[in-house]
């Protein structure tokens, strides 16, 4: 009988992620919005948005705060429709009686940045997603255009502090260690009439964007300690706590000679390639990838167009294994595993020292279900400097397709250490957290560390681990 193969899962698009590849700003400018009167006004939204060739667009308001604090707040959006940008601009115009005008990049960009380090004189530091609006807007360097934008007001910064505003405290608390006497004065304002983010519907936002237990402080582990919900552990939970535990220390693995020889790699995020490609070709790649991160493809359908526009390109240039990785990303993301299956073996026979064509091979058969395969697909390299010897720097991107397909069958196999070793390795050259786990991988990892993780949370429940034994564990040295 032939074996039913399941489909694979969908991979939620992280705009995080994607906004960490830069691409965001590789988009063509779309709109650059101030309101008319933004100069008198002074603390504002500016609206500044990019178009994919998909039609949607990546977008941010920023609301600016010209006599003191910078940027105030921020929302992004990426890759959504243009029917939500204009629903936002039309909140705007509606509720806050606002008029937008079309302004210049470089206008838009200086009342941003030079809000923010007027802001930075008085030790005020922008609104933690501003991180992320940089991601879309233009790098700020010295060599950018500069145009005088108005600060303060009457020489000095003005700082009104409104009772509702959370930040209130730490805005006057900075101001007055970090303000020259006579350089501010400070206003008690009970009323702010511009929107913030909770004035919008976007219940999935907190979800989206919330913090991995990771990244948890004391106070977080304790209030988890005290729930006592330890029944319906998440996937990430399971994972760290298996990472936390004595046996499953990363820093007591090392030690281990069979651990060793995977410590001898360095990381980086800068192009690792040696591959040149011409400026046609690049464009060439680049639309490829737009239509291709963007497209509507489900599972078993499909989008004729786009994959000719990949043929046509594989034929137009035949040396190039990024146009060949695209095919199979489209089989992979359209369903069809056996035609994907086909195209990853093909792209290993064309490019044999191509590490992509190994993870895809791989990743191919962890979705059919083919466990025992994956060390054949990844030529039974269990260590990348055996597959790539000249080579001791890898991409994280590197790192994290060779080592998942490792993860996924140790895991599968009853090999935990070594597959909780390599999670920790990964994490260890910040590798999850731009490219994280595919979900098939990370759910093999967390179901197999559920057997050693839960029989501590019956003991962790019945008391027998102390509150602060518990943190100690937590929020102990890696």
């Amino acid at each position: 009988m032939t074996k039913k193969k399941p489909k694979p899962q969908k991979t939620t698009f992280n705009p995080i992620t994607y906004l960490k590849t830069g691409n965001a700003r590789k988009l063509p400018v779309f709109e650059c919005l101030l309101p008319k009167d933004w100069e008198e006004i002074k603390k504002f939204p500016v609206i500044f948005s990019r178009k994919h060739v998909n039609g949607n667009v990546t977008f941010i308001s920023v609301l600016v705060d010209l006599l003191c604090t910078g940027v105030k707040d921020v929302l992004f959006f990426v890759n959504e429709p243009e029917s939500l940008y204009r629903e936002i601009l039309d909140t705007y115009r509606e509720e806050l009686m606002l008029d937008f005008e079309p302004v210049s990049y470089e206008l838009i960009h200086n009342v941003i940045f030079e809000s923010v380090a007027f802001a930075d004189e008085y030790g005020i530091a922008p609104h933690e997603d501003f991180r992320y609006a940089e991601m879309i807007l233009n790098e700020d360097s010295d060599d950018f255009p500069r145009i005088e934008v108005p600060l303060g007001e009457g020489g000095k910064a003005q700082l009104y502090l409104n009772f509702d505003d959370e930040r209130a405290p730490y805005f006057e608390r900075q101001i007055l260690k970090y303000g020259e006497a006579g350089s501010y004065e400070i206003i008690r304002n009970d009323f702010d009439p511009f929107l913030d983010e909770d004035d919008f519907d976007e219940e999935d936002m907190e979800d989206k964007y919330s913090e991995p237990c990771f990244t948890w402080d004391e106070w977080d582990w304790k209030e988890f300690y005290e729930e006592g919900n330890f029944v319906k552990l998440t996937n990430e939970i399971v994972i760290y706590t298996l990472t936390r535990l004595p046996e499953y220390s990363y820093d007591e693995m090392i030690e281990e000679p069979m651990f060793a020889p995977f410590l001898e790699i360095f990381h980086t995020d800068e192009p690792t390639s040696k591959y040149s490609f011409t400026k046609e070709e690049q464009k060439y790649m680049a639309e490829v990838y737009e239509r291709l991160e963007f497209s509507d493809l489900e599972f078993d359908e499909a989008d004729p167009e786009l994959l000719k526009m990949i043929e046509t390109g594989i034929k137009k240039y035949p040396k190039n294994r990024i146009l060949h990785q695209y095919k199979w990303e489209y089989f992979q993301r359209s369903g069809d595993l056996p035609q994907s299956l086909e195209v990853a073996l093909e792209m290993k026979a064309k490019f044999p020292d191509y590490l992509f064509g190994l993870s895809c091979h791989a990743q191919t058969l962890i979705e059919m279900g083919e466990v025992d395969s994956i060390p054949e697909a990844m030529n039974d390299f269990t260590k990348i400097q055996d597959f790539l010897p000249e080579r001791e720097k890898f991409h994280i991107t590197e790192l994290q397709s060779f080592y998942s397909p490792w993860i996924y069958y140790y895991a599968k196999t009853g090999q935990l250490r070594a597959a909780s070793f390599l999670f920790d390795l990964l994490e260890d050259h910040f590798v999850l957290i731009s490219f994280p786990l595919h979900p098939l991988v990370e759910t093999a990892l967390a179901e197999a560390a559920l057997k050693v993780v839960e029989p501590f949370y019956k003991k962790v429940k019945a008391g027998e681990v102390s509150i602060e034994e518990f943190l100690d564990l937590m929020m102990g040295e890696d």
